[in-house]
């Protein structure tokens, strides 16, 4: 039987695994890695590679889910690995996987890193205990663009919590929903739904490529920031709860201070 290690890679690129991930790797008959949850900078993976002396091989979604090359890898005896952008478990499609290695007598084991479900939080300077559902937003498609996601941000708003909202992302298609396009939807969603989570003057958070070196931070008015440009993806939204602890308020009029135009 063998041991699937499941190791969570951060947000940036290679430099943001640690040195028992790097070791562990080392010894490993098969190194796998799926991008479609989230994704690293671009070359990254293949830098790791490198690094390792080693093929990294990157699966699709159908693959993770369909869970049999992992399986088929694990059926060789010795150790696998399966790399995850940010933290491993965020995805139920790994808890599965990890069940159905379990169920097939192999052993696992998972070395956590960095998550933007966190990570937002805290570089913008909110209490994670204050923090409601997390809301996905998907692309909108012909006949397909649902509410769901803003009658979470309602709930949440009506309970006084703050929202992380993630975006739609496709990387084998090269789509990444940007913030300026999420707040556009969310604009049009609180005009159909008009439960006043969004007017064109409420403030919310962006936040660009968290833990790279050049990540970003923007708050200001969702109207104005509908036509900002925040640079290459991945972008994340927070929208604040209506009501905010005073380090909290510290924090976002911080934050606010630095989001004139260019800066």
């Amino acid at each position: 039987m063998g041991e699937l290690l499941f190791v969570g890679l951060g947000l940036c690129d290679e430099k943001d695994l640690s040195q028992r991930a790097m070791e562990d790797l080392a010894g490993c008959g098969a190194i796998f890695a799926e991008q479609y949850t989230s994704r690293w900078g671009e070359g990254a993976l293949s830098r790791l590679g490198s690094k390792l002396g080693r093929e990294v091989q990157e699966l699709s979604r159908e693959e993770v889910e369909g869970e049999r090359r992992v399986l088929d890898a694990l059926a060789q005896g010795g150790r696998v690995a399966l790399l995850v952008v940010g933290e491993p478990f965020a995805a139920t499609t790994h808890v599965a996987l990890r069940l159905s290695a379990e169920t097939h007598g192999h052993t696992w084991r998972v070395l956590h890193n960095a998550s933007i479900l966190t990570a937002a939080a805290s570089l913008v300077g909110l209490s994670h205990y204050r923090f409601g559902r997390t809301v996905s937003l998907p692309r909108p498609r012909p006949g397909f663009r649902p509410a769901s996601p803003y009658d979470a941000l309602l709930a949440n708003w009506k309970a006084e919590l703050h929202t992380l909202v993630l975006l739609d992302l496709d990387p084998a298609e090269g789509h990444y929903l940007t913030a300026g396009e999420a707040l556009r939807l969310l604009g049009e969603l609180e005009t159909e739904r008009r439960g006043g989570v969004l007017p064109p003057e409420r403030e919310v958070a962006v936040i660009a490529r968290a833990g790279a070196p050049d990540a970003r931070v923007v708050v200001g008015p969702r109207g104005e920031l509908e036509a900002r440009d925040f640079g290459p993806p991945l972008h994340c939204l927070i929208v604040p709860s209506p009501s905010l602890h005073f380090v909290e308020e510290e924090a976002w009029r911080s934050w606010r201070k630095r989001a004139a135009p260019g800066t």
